[in-house]
């Protein structure tokens, strides 16, 4: 009976452990087809884990303003402090929760900071974590730090970050589903999303009028790079300088002209005057009888033009004077007078101009765009490059505390060294590359299409028989070794001989016409996305004007685009409609987004710490109260251990002795 009633047992057992595993593997299949057909997440899957990283600052914070004034004060430093570009109107909050929405996949969350906490943020959620800026700047005498660029270019210092992680200003959030093709295509192409190109070097200079070969009086300043070397002659450019102060000219000109004027009037009035001596001096000269006069010879004029020819003579030849002296000062003076009375530009704009200017210095004189107000996946490796390649510039802009001038734009600077930075192929890899029937030999057919991609169209007989002549002579100048051909490879007319690798790679003069025209090509591969602002980007500049304001938000809600920026460009002086757009803003967020995400606390709950600093110390003070605690738990148990077992030896001594 008790073998059965066992057996029975084992089998209800198994029969259990069956039926569990059968609703575990069913529920799985059912996970698997609920993620492949699920509308907010890609049917690829990601083998790679990606990281979102967001730069965020509470500029309401009254120690961060107190922080920031500190520092411009002592080093007398001016710029852009203004309450926009640090104050707090739960951009992140919200970002977050879209993240959640249309972005399930990523993989963890960095929120970088200069030591601040989000009241609401959970740190508990195993999704996200804090990152402060001593962990991830190499110098920390650069701190702190109030640049985003410098910030920016040390992202990827953050331990434990992926290898590809996506960036988010904490302005962005996602108003559709986002997936990985949408930074990274299945072809291995990162994809760049640019919008308008970059703005003038000068009112009346585009950059792509620098280096084109023509010389541009109004791109010869050093914001334009001296027009790129166009104005390459000495004397054309002093005639250049000097008609960079010709308008000032003009204008002292014009002021003069009511001297001449007056100066003409008087002129008038002398000639009158002459007219009548001369009449006079006839009248004198007839009675005399043509008799000698005593004393020194005088030239008088013999009639009214000539007397006209003199006077204007002299007034052009004491002008001329004139304008050589300002031309002479103007070459010096004038010219950099013109320069500082410039109408300075923001240091965003500023750091665009400097950055595309050493990026010609890099790579040449090329029409640039700027990078949309999108997120960025950034490789990490090729951030290590890049800051190799502009070592010198990068430490400039990790020393600046605040905006300047010669920061080097991050996504600017990340986007185009993808697109400007080239490695050079070699012979074999050009060959392979027209070698699309893989026979390690060129057809005639295959001949054909190099020769489209070398020569204009329409192809010539001539052109194509010069090139087979070359190919012709370097198979005969010495012998090599022979590749099987496939059949079909030559027409009926061709006189070409077996062209293999090795022939291409010892022709010295198909190699250089070769090397000429493929030589150069991308480092990285790339898809640029122009017009992405209007496709796929909604950036919106908020001002103070109410109207305009909730306009833009309900094109926002009635166009969804993927990627949505709401810039902060409110008047400070208007506080009473600024703080209306405020909750109009909240409203338009809560529309969207009004489930709170894992990022966040209960509602009812906040951090009781706003600084990592502080609560790291409470967490350090707790430690030390812990221990302290248990060392004295662990004392009186040993101490009562200690009594009992000592009652307890009495005993059995007295009994064993007694």
């Amino acid at each position: 009976m008790v073998v059965i009633f066992r057996i029975k047992s084992i089998k209800l057992i198994l029969l259990t452990a069956i039926f569990l595993f059968s609703i575990l593997f069913i529920y799985q299949m059912l996970e698997i087809l609920d993620e492949s057909y699920s509308p907010n997440i890609s049917n690829c899957h990601y083998n790679d884990k990606i990281d979102v990283v967001y730069t965020w600052v509470n500029g309401s914070d009254p120690k961060f303003i107190k922080q920031l004034n500190h520092y411009l004060n002592n080093h007398n430093i001016s710029c852009d402090s203004s309450q926009q570009r640090f104050d707090d109107k739960y951009e992140l909050k919200f970002s977050l929760r879209s993240l959640e929405k249309y972005a399930p996949w990523v993989n963890h969350v960095y929120i970088v900071t200069n030591g601040q906490i989000p009241y609401w943020l959970d740190l508990d959620y195993e999704k996200v974590t804090v990152v402060t800026h001593e962990e991830i700047f190499k110098d920390s005498s650069d701190l702190p730090t109030f640049s985003s660029p410098a910030i920016e270019f040390n992202l990827h210092r953050i331990p434990g970050l992926s290898k590809r992680f996506i960036y988010f200003n904490d302005d962005i959030f996602l108003g559709s589903p986002m997936y990985l093709q949408d930074f990274y295509t299945e072809g291995k192409k990162f994809l760049i999303y640019l919008a308008w190109p970059v703005p003038n070097c000068a009112a009346n200079c585009l950059w792509m009028y620098v280096n084109d070969g023509q010389c541009d009086k109004d791109c010869y300043i050093p914001e334009c790079q001296m027009d790129g070397n166009d104005c390459a002659d000495v004397e054309e450019q002093k005639q250049l300088l000097y008609e960079f102060t010709k308008e000032e000219e003009e204008e002292e000109e014009n002021e003069k002209n009511e001297t001449i004027i007056s100066e003409l009037q008087e002129s008038v009035q002398k000639l009158q005057f002459y007219q009548t001596f001369i009449k006079q001096f006839n009248t004198l000269h007839e009675k005399s009888n043509k008799k000698s006069v005593k004393g020194p010879s005088i030239k008088l004029p013999s009639n009214l033009s000539e007397l006209v020819q003199i006077h204007n003579s002299n007034i052009i030849s004491s002008y001329k004077l004139n304008r050589r002296h300002r031309r002479r000062d103007s070459i010096t003076s004038n010219y950099f007078q013109r320069l500082k009375s410039r109408k300075n530009i923001d240091a965003y704009s500023s750091s665009l101009q400097h950055t595309n200017r050493v990026f010609n210095t890099k790579y040449g004189f090329h029409t640039r765009r700027v990078p949309s107000h999108a997120p960025i996946m950034i490789d990490k490796e090729i951030v290590t490059d890049l800051e190799l390649k502009f070592d010198k510039e990068f430490q400039v802009t990790q020393r600046n505390r605040v905006r300047r001038k010669d920061d080097m734009q991050f996504s600017f600077t990340y986007y185009h060294f993808i697109m400007s930075e080239q490695r050079k192929k070699t012979i074999g890899e050009i060959f392979d590359e027209f070698d699309t029937d893989l026979s390690s030999t060129w057809s005639d057919r295959e001949i054909r299409t190099l020769l489209t991609s070398l020569f204009e169209l329409p192809l010539s007989y001539t052109t194509v028989n010069h090139f087979e002549e070359l190919l012709m002579n370097c198979s005969q100048k010495e012998p090599f070794p022979e590749v099987p051909a496939p059949l079909y490879e030559r027409y009926l007319d061709s006189k070409l001989p077996t062209i293999s690798k090795y022939l291409i790679e010892n022709c010295e003069y198909v190699s250089n016409i070769l090397l000429q025209k493929f030589e150069k090509v991308p480092q990285y591969d790339f898809e640029a996305v122009h017009d992405s602002e209007n496709k796929y980007v909604h950036f919106v500049m908020l001002n103070s004007n109410i109207s305009d304001v909730v306009g833009n938000l309900d094109e926002i809600r009635r166009n969804r685009k993927k990627f949505v920026c709401l810039n902060d460009n409110l008047d400070e002086s208007k506080f009473s409609e600024n703080e209306l757009v405020r909750a109009v803003l909240y409203d338009f967020y809560l529309s969207l987004f009004p489930q709170p995400s894992k990022f966040e606390l209960p509602q009812e709950l906040r951090n009781k710490f706003t600084y990592i600093k502080e609560l790291k110390e409470w967490r350090y003070n707790r430690r030390i109260v812990s221990i302290c605690l248990f060392s004295m738990i662990v004392v009186i148990l040993l101490f009562t251990f200690y009594n009992s077992c000592k009652k307890k030896c009495c005993l059995i001594a007295n009994k064993v002795l007694c």
